[in-house]
């Protein structure tokens, strides 16, 4: 079997190496060079207009394209990256230096509870209108407002000051512990100290937007270009949905003399090989490599982690076989992780036995450091398996394996078709049969959400540098507890974290929850994301990151 599914990614790798490569949009009219906002005041703007052919454009591209850019209701990576640059939040988290944002200074209570930002005077829309507290303020309380069906409402239910009760419906969202006091004041109270307060404030979730455009779009606000306005170093200049994003330089940033691009294009190419000859053609700046083709640019890539960790997540609500313990625990000893690497990944991503990324930040090191975890064994355990196996069956009261069946939900890419097989072929060998179902990026991330699925490949990045920002997912009342996990002992776990001030006992709370997590078998994991990546030798300052995006260029630019 191994032999056999290593002949058919090789015929795959040269099929997809000779494909033909087209560049989205390539018959399309130039883009247009007027600014999308209609709204402008008579003011004069100030000019970013340079020579055409002088113009700095940093160019990279996704595999689909971006959900959503209404910054309360981003729920992915691509959308949180271009969040990143065309909102900005009272503070900028810049590859983990915490540096101001739109708040200019603050201030922090003795107990640790009481956060009072002062805005700078020169924080402006870009139509040109001042930013305000009052516009954090709404934007945090629409964050919690369960009429928004934020996905990220979690960040801050057990965190803000009455976020929980408002995000559950049973108190108003002028009780949230957000205040304006006036237009350059915002106190923010949280219900336990936090170390990671300030980094959250970069979020796009939490950044401010503008009740008046809101109300006038409606649900088409942010769906377009030309439906919102934007406080961070860009702005989005077109928005061709499944095509491309052209982001302009921001000309009332703040900071905009800091900033040396003057437009970024996000380009959608579903096909990775294209990418990748794209560019070889010099249409693209930054390219992810394939694993299959890896080795023909061993001497130029840059490997880096881009904070994924991906993993199985199985849905516990009783519509299908996996509410089980015992199966769900079959499944996960089933594995041989580091086949499944070399299978799928050609051994450039790293393997994953255990659930929250070792690299978060523990009390004096990192996580994996002070909590060495490996909850399955690398390379499986078919015996064992088959021995949790044989519970089930007897638990679930069917004949065999054979009427065990299970559906794998995955995206249409033909990456995670690849990893879906090999997952797939490897758990069929315990006897059972296990379905895959291929849908778009988009329908995938609606599906998960509204718990439309008995197993679905999946990942998270972390939100910041904490265990919390992984093990906060799964409590009883998360809303992106899409798995429908319940546990009493990982509920009370996940409340001493929040609640106790003592460092190593906080983070041994939130090591306990994360072995309870794993031995209820509540998901698979996978393996933690290893990138390789091309980069055009002219862009400096491109920065990755693994916590909440997977790139910062704010500060790159084109040296000729």
């Amino acid at each position: 079997m191994l032999k056999k599914i290593i002949s058919i990614l090789l015929i795959i790798a040269l099929f997809l190496s000779l494909s033909a490569c087209t560049t989205p949009g390539q018959n399309d009219k130039p883009v247009s060079n007027e600014t999308p906002n209609s709204e402008t005041p008579s003011n004069e703007v100030p000019s970013n207009e340079t020579n055409e052919t002088a113009r700095k454009i940093f160019r990279y591209s996704l595999t689909t394209d971006v959900p959503t850019l209404d910054p309360q209701l981003m729920n992915s990576i691509p959308s949180a990256t271009v969040g990143f640059h065309i909102f900005d939040g009272l503070m900028r988290n810049h590859i983990g230096e915490i540096k101001p944002g739109v708040a200019e200074k603050y201030e922090i209570s003795d107990d640790g509870k009481t956060y009072t930002f002062y805005l700078r005077d020169d924080a402006k829309w870009s139509d040109g209108v001042t930013i305000t507290a009052y516009d954090f303020e709404y934007a945090l309380r629409r964050l919690v407002d369960p009429a928004t069906a934020s996905d990220y409402s979690f960040l801050v239910t057990s965190l803000i000051k009455n976020a929980g009760e408002i995000n559950a419906g049973n108190m108003p969202v002028e009780e949230l512990g957000v205040k304006a006091l006036d237009e350059k004041t915002l106190v923010i109270e949280i219900n336990n100290p936090t170390g990671y307060f300030l980094s959250m404030t970069s979020m796009s979730q939490l950044c401010p937007v503008r009740k008046d455009l809101v109300e006038k779009y409606g649900k088409n606000f942010s769906a377009d270009a030309d439906k919102n306005v934007y406080s961070g170093p860009f702005i989005v200049k077109e928005w061709k949905h499944e095509d491309r994003i052209i982001l302009e330089k921001n000309p009332y940033y703040w900071d905009a003399d800091a900033i040396n691009l003057d437009e970024v294009h996000v380009l959608t190419v579903p096909d990775r090989m294209t990418a990748v000859a794209m560019y070889e053609q010099g249409e693209l700046d930054q390219v992810n490599v394939p694993s299959e083709i890896i080795s023909n640019y061993e001497d130029q890539v840059t490997y880096y982690f881009d904070g994924a960790n991906d993993y199985i997540k199985i849905n516990m609500d009783g519509s299908s076989q996996l509410e089980n313990k015992n199966l769900r625990l079959a499944l996960n000893y089933s594995l041989n992780r580091e086949d499944y690497i070399l299978l799928s990944a050609k051994n450039v991503y790293q393997a994953n036995t255990r659930y929250v990324l070792p690299q978060v930040k523990g009390v004096n090191k990192d996580y994996g450091d002070e909590y060495p975890y490996e909850a399955f064994p690398v390379k499986g355990d078919l015996n064992k398996a088959k021995e949790y196996l044989d519970k089930a069956i007897s638990e679930l009261g069917v004949k065999g394996p054979s009427e065990i069946v299970l559906e794998l939900l995955t995206t249409d890419e033909e990456r995670t078709r690849i990893e879906a097989e090999v997952l797939q072929s490897q758990m069929q060998e315990l006897g059972i049969t296990v379905n895959i179902r291929q849908v778009p990026y988009k329908q995938r991330l609606q599906m998960e959400s509204a718990h439309e699925f008995e197993m679905v490949v999946t990942g998270w990045v972390p939100d910041y540098s904490d265990p919390m920002t992984y093990l906060e997912l799964w409590t009883t009342d998360s809303p992106y507890n899409h798995g429908s996990y319940n546990s009493e002992a990982y509920d009370a776990y996940i409340e001493e974290a929040l609640t106790n001030t003592n460092s190593q006992e906080r983070m041994d709370a939130l090591f306990n929850a994360e072995k309870t997590l794993l031995e209820d078998g509540a998901i698979v994991p996978l393996q933690l994301r290893r990138m390789a990546m091309l980069l055009n030798p002219k862009v400096k300052g491109f920065e990755t990151y693994f916590v909440g995006l997977n790139y910062d260029y704010i500060y790159a630019e084109i040296v000729e």
